[in-house]
């Protein structure tokens, strides 16, 4: 049993550090892409300094 515990943690850390990679990776570009919104709007109204 105590060696099986790191095994199966290590398993299901494994996985749920890919999702945590690959949702960080999803939010890192929508925020990108949500600044890119707001300074395109900005810079229309002429309000870029």
């Amino acid at each position: 049993m105590i060696q099986t515990l790191p095994l199966m943690a290590g398993l299901v850390g494994l996985s749920g550090f890919q999702f945590l990679l690959v949702a960080s990776q999803l939010a890192l570009v929508l925020s990108v892409l949500v600044l890119l919104v707001i300074w395109w709007v900005e810079w229309r109204n002429g309000r870029v300094w």
